[in-house]
């Protein structure tokens, strides 16, 4: 099955499962932004691009900025998800430009949980495109109110299996790439906010030891408006 078919069948099963989600109500944020996503290479730079910016729950769909999906089953303080994300590897990635790669697949299961103590992601994917590979997420962010002003401080890694990192990055050694990232969400004024949305990934030994990368961290954020339903 091709990458194009994989995909369609993915759409099929968000579409499935938001039918069974007609009576439900929409939660959450749909805006628009500008996202800034540099590439590993000192001599490439994406500059901003427009961008949808999605956060919410209706029933079982969801949408977490970059990561789509459908809740299976309730498990703890969360549920079992099926999962997509949304990368761009494919500029990311430290090839030369006229040889640069299609950007990843990823399919998986994941969770999260929203806790007491804070909120806590485990995904898990295959890559459905040319690298093949694992792809693992882990994440724990907490939250913090300050009037009209709400922070979300976030930590974990992100790590990409050998066949992965060789196909976007050139070595042939899995790579652990840890970050951390901070969302802020400001209340503008009835049903709207600006939401900003920051990250650094430091980037593992394996990847650097390509020559051709020139940089230890990446940077990427995101700035939208976006419309909340209650």
């Amino acid at each position: 099955m091709s990458a194009a078919c994989r995909c369609r069948v993915l759409l099929a099963l968000l579409c499935a499962a938001g039918a069974q989600a007609q009576q439900t109500q929409l939660v959450g944020d749909i805006g628009l932004g500008v996202s800034v996503a540099p590439v590993a290479l000192p001599a490439q730079s994406r500059s901003g691009s427009a961008v949808p910016y999605a956060n919410f729950d209706y029933g079982p769909v969801f949408a977490r900025i970059d990561t789509f999906g459908v809740k299976l089953a309730p498990v703890g303080y969360g549920s079992v998800e099926l999962l997509t994300r949304v990368l761009e590897d494919g500029y990311r990635g430290s090839a030369p430009p006229h040889t640069q790669q299609r950007s990843s697949i990823p399919l998986g299961l994941g969770t999260l949980q929203v806790t007491p103590a804070g909120a806590f992601m485990v995904n898990l994917y295959r890559d459905l495109g040319k690298s093949h590979g694992a792809m693992l997420d882990l994440m724990y962010a907490a939250e913090i109110e300050q009037g009209r002003y709400t922070f979300y401080p976030q930590a974990g890694v992100e790590y990409r299996s050998a066949s992965y990192v060789r196909y976007y990055d050139g070595v042939a050694r899995s790579a652990s790439n840890p970050f951390a990232g901070l969302l802020v969400e400001a209340q503008l004024g009835g049903h709207w906010y600006l939401v900003a949305n920051l990250r650094r990934s430091w980037l593992d030994a394996s990847i650097r030891s390509n020559p051709a990368v020139r940089r230890r961290s990446l940077d990427s954020g995101l700035v939208a408006v976006s419309y909340r339903f209650d």
